[in-house]
């Protein structure tokens, strides 16, 4: 019975390895003979929405699916499809007994968890209403309180509705506002009645007389404040005037002498008149002085500045300008600008000339040709020049040279397109993995199953128990094996030690892998003190260390690689080191399309991402090391 048992599971691993094998065709073997198989939906339409959970379904209960996306739209339970679902061909074609029986058990769990969610959903709403009934009732109290005269009312708040709970707040916030209002207004009132009678006071001369008292209205205190501020301006007011007539008495005994002292104040004027015409003697010297030194700032400028009459021709040059194109002065001035420009550029210059003589100054770019006929990218920043007539007659730029500028662009440009690439060549390598995967359970696990299926059946018929128990001992050995196998493919796939015993131990463990299947001498080093770094960290730090291991493993030709690990402070340094052949550093660029940097370019947008960064070291004939620095994560102190 154990072996019969044994057989049968075997068999049924074995069938769904057929059916995985034959699963790009409509037919499988059966006793030697092909026989049809039941289409699925994704088959009988032809459809290739390969989001759809029942696309490549081997169950053919397509109906059963929630999220499907027949008919161009996703749909979600049976019951909310059932509709489409009858009258479709799939339902038509595949619905047997034991299909049936399964879609009837799905309706009616389906149909319990509404019934529940609706009787859910009633007592949520009686209880709603009975506490909204109840505490409109206590709100509609508490204004009708209050319309009536009592501010102090007040409610509880307390409500498990949000919307009630606003409410009952707002009526206690009226109740209280309305209350300070009331006795503000008592205030208001008895202060209005003093200044009415202080005022009278200041009517009948007696100017003396004050408001006073304190009141907690903002509105009383100022009217205070202006009343007795307006009561001591009147007060000043006619003092002020009674000094002005008794000023204005004697302004006629003073008239007489000052009229001989403005003859006096008239000589002085002619003596400051002669000064004066000293002053703009020197006012004109500094004027020269001024010109030379704004002459002495344009000629020193860090940009190149031009100015050309209405007919396009240079007049003037500074040194800047020279040096950019590369001619002297005498060799500009004088001569057309458009002598700089290629046809192209003529015609940009064209272009914003034709602007210039409507006033326009807005900047732009344009490509000068030097006298050793290189290209300088320049922008120019225009001032149009008009006489006292408004006629145009010529105009003056400011050129700034930004070719450092449009190589930083094209390096930007080269960096995206290295990142497109990227992208591209990640999907490429998921699908390789996938098919290696693939193609590794079909040519081994498969076999080796098939291989054990053959030997049991041996074993069922052998009526020998020395030959039955050799055919165990093959069995055993067959299955220990393929265990072997699946641990190994694990390790491929993913590496469990990185985040059972952190990435030291990883590190160590490819290390020797990578000595055990190349024969490289392998050392590994590690300062063991502590170094927090995040899961995310981890995982990529392992990945670059991976990718540097397998670039010495390729290219280097070493015999001796280390890997160390080190901490100092705020950061953690991981370094490869290997005794190779060597690399010529000025041929990699990483930020080119070309193939040879491409695994660095991984490497340093991984560690850029990761806020640290990756250095390459490597001259031919003397190996290579690449350095990984990287912030640690900060350690909290327990209390």
């Amino acid at each position: 019975m154990y072996f019969l048992a044994t057989l049968e599971i075997f068999e049924n691993i074995i069938e769904l390895n057929k059916a995985a094998i034959f699963k790009a065709g409509n037919f499988w073997k059966d006793s030697g003979n092909l026989i049809m198989k039941p289409m699925k939906c994704w088959e009988i339409f032809k459809c290739n929405k390969i989001q759809c959970p029942a696309y490549e379904s081997d169950d053919l209960k397509c109906w059963l699916f929630s999220e499907t996306q027949c008919r161009d739209s996703i749909q979600g339970k049976f019951l909310e499809k059932i509709e489409m679902c009858l009258d479709c061909e799939m339902l038509k074609e595949n619905k047997d007994v034991n299909a049936m029986k399964a879609t009837i058990k799905v309706v009616n769990r389906q149909f319990k968890e509404f019934s529940r969610m609706i009787i859910e959903r009633d007592k949520e709403l009686e209880s709603m209403s009975m506490e909204l009934a109840l505490s409109m009732s206590e709100v509609f109290e508490a204004l009708k309180k209050i319309s009536s005269g009592d501010p102090t009312v007040r409610i509880s708040e307390y409500s498990n509705i949000e919307l009630i709970r606003k409410l009952k707040k707002l009526i206690n916030l009226t109740a209280s506002e309305i209350g300070e209002i009331v006795d503000q207004s008592h205030e208001i009132a008895i202060g209005l009645a003093e200044h009415f009678d202080v005022l009278h006071k200041v009517s009948t001369g007696n100017l003396n007389v004050r408001v006073k008292g304190d009141s907690k209205v903002e509105l009383l205190e100022s009217l205070k404040r202006v009343t007795n501020e307006t009561i001591v301006n009147i007060y000043r007011e006619i003092t002020k005037r009674k000094k002005v007539e008794k000023a204005l008495k004697s302004a006629h005994d003073e008239l007489e002498q000052r009229v001989k002292e403005r003859t006096m104040e008239l000589i002085l004027a002619n003596e400051k008149l002669q000064q004066e015409i000293l002053d703009r003697k020197r006012a004109e010297d500094a004027l020269r002085q001024s010109e030379e030194h704004h002459r002495t700032l344009i000629e020193t400028m860090s940009e190149g500045l031009a100015m050309i009459d209405r007919n396009s021709i240079i007049t003037f040059v500074n040194e800047q300008f020279c040096k950019m194109t590369g001619y002297s002065k005498e060799e500009l001035i004088g001569y057309q600008i458009m002598v700089l420009f290629d046809k192209e550029n003529q015609r940009i210059f064209q272009k914003h000339w034709s602007s210039r003589m409507q006033g326009d100054s807005s900047p732009y770019e344009i490509t000068i040709t030097g006298k050793d006929e290189k290209k300088l990218y320049t922008l120019v920043s225009p001032r149009p020049l008009f006489d006292e007539n408004k006629n145009f007659i010529g105009s003056f730029g400011v050129f700034t040279d930004i070719t450092a500028l449009k190589i930083a662009e094209k390096e930007l440009i080269s960096y995206q397109e290295q990142l497109r690439k990227l992208s591209s060549e990640l999907s490429l390598v998921e699908e390789r993995q996938r098919r290696c995967i693939a193609s590794e359970l079909q040519d081994y696990i498969g076999q080796t199953l098939f291989y054990c299926k053959n030997k049991l059946e041996s074993l069922r018929e052998s009526e020998s128990y020395d030959k039955s128990t050799e055919l165990t001992d093959e069995l055993i050995d067959l299955i220990n094996q393929t265990m072997e196998y699946t641990k190994s493919l694990t390790f491929q796939l993913g590496t469990p030690i990185l985040y059972e015993e952190g990435l030291e131990a990883a590190l160590k463990w490819l290390g020797y892998q990578f000595q055990k299947q190349l024969g490289l001498i392998f050392r590994f080093e590690d300062d063991l003190r502590p170094k927090p770094i995040s899961d995310e960290t981890r995982i990529l730090l392992y990945q670059a260390v991976r990718e540097l291991m397998i670039n010495v493993a390729r290219h280097a030709k070493a015999k001796n690689v280390k890997i160390s690990i080190n901490r100092d402070y705020k950061n953690m340094q991981i370094q490869v080191e290997d005794d190779g052949i060597g690399v010529d550093t000025t041929k990699i660029n990483p930020y080119t399309s070309k193939k040879e940097g491409f695994g660095l370019f991984t490497i340093h947008e991984r560690i850029k991402y990761l806020g640290g960064h990756f250095k390459f070291d490597s001259k031919l004939g003397f190996g290579t090391k690449a350095t990984i620095i990287i912030p640690l994560k900060p350690i909290k102190k327990i209390a």
